[in-house]
């Protein structure tokens, strides 16, 4: 069972990495356009223009890059002709030493137009209540992305998905956009895993099945 799982997860993995290429390679959706508004697919790159909310800035905690915690920075967008915004995730930046100190998060150009890549919002399996409430003041820290708790505090809507700032763009930080966890070979290698020890387990089992056979019944072993 758990062989076959990995192999669905491998199957799955490749389907995802398959999405990725051929939606990178599309000229960028724009956002105003019909079809934006319809809500682009999972990795689709984006045209954006708006103003960015400079004194509202979220840090997303626990980001780990390089071996070092630190934080995504995700600025809101208020998109051009819309009230609604979007969250850019701008890159990652270090944690200083004391984590009550905040780093600061200037922005020279608040009004631009910008491309980059539609994500989900960082998914948990398990958090602890109250997580996804920011922390006082501004930037707020976050440790989990809920979009209705973000909304509360910003006090306007948000497209339910993040966009992480393409690696050419202005105004970024340490932007190494890889999916999570997506090595379909990692997961094939864990099936092959998987049905070795079932083999294994089947051959331990036929042989102590014989063994007691034998005992019980002397004429099985000659």
């Amino acid at each position: 069972m758990l062989g076959a799982w990995q192999l669905n997860r491998a199957a799955e993995k490749r389907a995802l990495l398959a999405q990725l290429a051929s939606q990178s390679v599309e000229p960028p959706l724009r956002l105003d356009s019909p079809a934006g508004q319809a809500g682009p697919p999972r990795y689709r790159r984006v045209a954006l223009k708006g103003e960015y909310d400079a004194g509202h800035q979220f840090l997303l905690d626990n980001q780990i890059h390089g071996g070092k915690a630190g934080y995504h920075v995700l600025t809101p967008l208020r998109l051009a002709g819309s009230d609604l915004g979007v969250l850019v995730n701008r890159g990652w930046i270090p944690a200083g030493a004391d984590r009550r100190r905040l780093p600061e998060l200037p922005i020279r150009t608040l009004a631009v137009e910008l491309t980059g890549m539609v994500e989900r919002f960082p998914a948990v399996g398990w958090k602890l209540k109250g997580a996804e409430i920011p922390a006082p003041g501004w930037p707020a820290m976050v440790q989990v992305v809920e979009r209705q708790a973000l909304e509360r505090r910003l006090g306007y809507r948000l497209l339910p998905y993040q966009v992480l700032l393409d690696q050419g763009e202005a105004e970024g930080f340490v932007r190494d956009w890889k999916p999570a966890n997506v090595d379909p070979d990692q997961s094939t290698g864990y099936a092959i895993q998987w049905f070795s020890f079932a083999a294994i387990a089947l051959g331990l089992f036929l042989r102590h099945g014989f063994r007691m056979g034998a005992a019980q019944d002397p004429d099985l072993s000659r």
